[in-house]
């Protein structure tokens, strides 16, 4: 017999949801920076346009990687996988190969781009549900926390991508603080995964990784306050481009009065 609502949630599911809105706003907006860069190299006019099928790309492979949530939690080799490319993504990260020097143009016409960036949108996907997955131990009557934090994602990265954009240009450090939790998200995964696959390896303990969790948030943020910069010109116009390209999505088409 299913449990309402009300008795499956506790208030340790609160910090979880608390914490997947702070980690999907920060890796909405660095996604939505790196969607930026990779259309740079188009000309003015299609730059917006690829970027917004980028953006929808990105609403659209999130809603089906909700759909998929329920398998991953019921095969620990995908979780196996799932914590591995975590925590490469974030090594990749902190070797320079995902910063914005190292995104490079990806096609020359507008198509090849576009192609592109919906690729790279599938592993955005992959990163919020993984995520979401990690905070409720492979409880699948918790399910509901995953699918609120993707939605979050998906709210996020509609609304309010161009303001995380100039928040990470203006404190770039919290882009290396969201990889860096990432990381450790990948790690309680593939505790998850052991665990899944043999009781003879533990849980990792729910105090060690929300300690380690919220030690990587906050003293993050204080670094990030401290070498807070004035972003440039290039940064400037990336958030630009993000916010012009989700006001796209609201403009209505001109009709001709006779």
């Amino acid at each position: 017999m299913e449990l309402p609502f009300h008795q499956l949630a506790e208030s340790k599911d609160v910090a979880s949801v608390i914490a997947l809105v702070v980690l999907e706003g920060l890796l909405s907006g660095d996604n939505a920076l790196v969607l930026a860069i990779m259309v740079r190299h188009l000309p003015k006019d299609q730059q917006k346009k690829a970027l917004l099928y980028g953006l929808g790309g990105a609403f659209f492979f999130r809603l089906i990687a909700i759909l998929f949530a329920t398998v991953i939690l019921k095969q620990w080799w995908l979780q196996a996988i799932g914590a591995a490319y975590l925590i490469l993504i974030s090594v990749k990260h902190f070797v320079g190969a995902a910063s914005e020097k190292e995104v490079k143009p990806v096609g020359k016409g507008f198509w090849p781009t576009v192609i592109a960036v919906e690729l790279t949108d599938i592993a955005f996907a992959v990163d919020s549900v993984l995520a979401g997955i990690t905070f409720i131990n492979n409880d699948g009557k918790k399910i509901w926390v995953v699918l609120f934090g993707a939605i979050i994602g998906i709210v996020l990265l509609r609304f309010a991508a161009g303001a995380f954009v100039r928040i990470l240009d203006r404190y770039p450090v919290l882009d290396h603080v969201a990889y860096a939790l990432v990381a450790w998200v990948g790690v309680k995964l593939a505790f998850l995964a052991g665990n899944a696959y043999t009781s003879s390896i533990p849980h990792m303990s729910q105090p060690v990784f929300w300690v380690v969790l919220v030690s990587i948030a906050v003293g993050g943020t204080l670094i990030a306050r401290r070498y807070a910069e004035e972003p440039t010109q290039e940064e400037q116009d990336s958030a630009d481009l993000v916010e012009d390209a989700q006001d796209m999505e609201f403009e209505q088409p001109k009709i001709d009065t006779v």
